[in-house]
């Protein structure tokens, strides 16, 4: 009887130390759905810690979403996904469950195929976020992941928290906030604002760029570098706490104050003037060189 006892406790920690191995094996079977538009598509996507990477398939009539499972099983994730009209709703969540991962796991990732007409909200808590070409009015968050924006238009509202900003060929708005990570940023447009609190920031707008309401770039641990058309007009108001100025433009100048209990301000007109652009830090040289 005893040693019936041993054996069946034998068992049962081999069978816990394999449930807890296979809790990071991956499952059986991706996922995959399509969702028929009729107008003017609209996505809200929301995936933890699961990397998501959207493209567009032009002129298509359908949002196709594709779930790899990777190195983890489908059945530690629960999805809620419904359709209203032309409105798509997709969540990718986690269970709450036991155990750990040996080795480096991937966690899943999500694929989406769009119309490039598009309004988008998505969401990452620990993932890789990846837009490709839509067009519409979209905002991003992830708070620990890397994000890569290329080709979009519209009205563009971004939340980053951890990880790496890489901006390309925006066209509209821009209105970006991100607090640890390296940020590069480029396109052409109309208004933006962005803000940066611990990382460089290297921003250019693109010839074309035409912005029409106050504009503001802000710096609070990191160098700032941004680089304007040569045509650009606009009233520049440039602060640094902690760091120098250096402005390769003929400016009309308005005000310099380099006083060291004011840091370095300078104020003025390129171009003639025109519509107000703030460049602020607090800790850290700005350049402003033209393209």
């Amino acid at each position: 009887m005893r040693n019936l006892r041993r054996e069946s406790i034998c068992a049962l920690a081999l069978a816990v130390a394999a449930g807890a191995f296979a809790f990071g094996q991956s499952g059986a079977g991706d996922w995959q759905k399509s969702y028929s538009i009729s107008g003017k598509a609209s996505l809200t996507l929301s995936t933890g810690d699961a990397s998501v990477d959207l493209g567009t398939c032009g002129d298509c009539r359908a949002i196709q979403i594709h779930v790899d499972w990777r190195d983890r099983h489908s059945s530690d994730f629960t999805i809620n996904e419904f359709q209203t009209g032309d409105h798509v709703n997709f969540e990718l969540k986690e269970k709450v469950h036991f155990g750990f991962h040996i080795g480096n796991v991937r966690e899943p990732k999500v694929t989406v195929e769009t119309p490039t007409a598009l309004d988008l909200q998505a969401r990452t808590s620990d993932g890789a976020l990846k837009v490709n070409g839509v067009q519409g009015a979209i905002e991003l968050h992830t708070s620990d992941g890397a994000v890569d924006v290329s080709d979009v238009g519209g009205a563009m509202r971004l939340t980053a928290s951890d990880g790496s900003i890489h901006i390309h060929n925006v066209t509209g708005t821009l209105d970006s906030h991100s607090s640890d990570g390296h940020a590069t940023i480029d396109g052409k447009f109309t208004a933006l604002m962005v803000h940066t609190s611990d990382g460089g920031l290297d921003l250019t707008l693109n010839d074309g760029t035409a912005l029409n309401t106050l504009s503001r770039i802000e710096g609070s641990d990191g160098s700032v570098r941004v680089r304007l058309p040569r045509s650009l007009a606009v009233d520049l108001d440039v602060h640094t706490s902690d760091g120098s100025i250096k402005c390769d433009f003929p400016v009309t100048m308005s005000g310099y104050d380099s006083s060291h209990s004011s840091g370095h301000n300078l104020r003025g007109h390129v171009n003639g003037g025109g519509v107000p652009l703030e460049i602020h830090t607090s800790d850290g040289s700005v350049s402003i060189e033209p393209l």
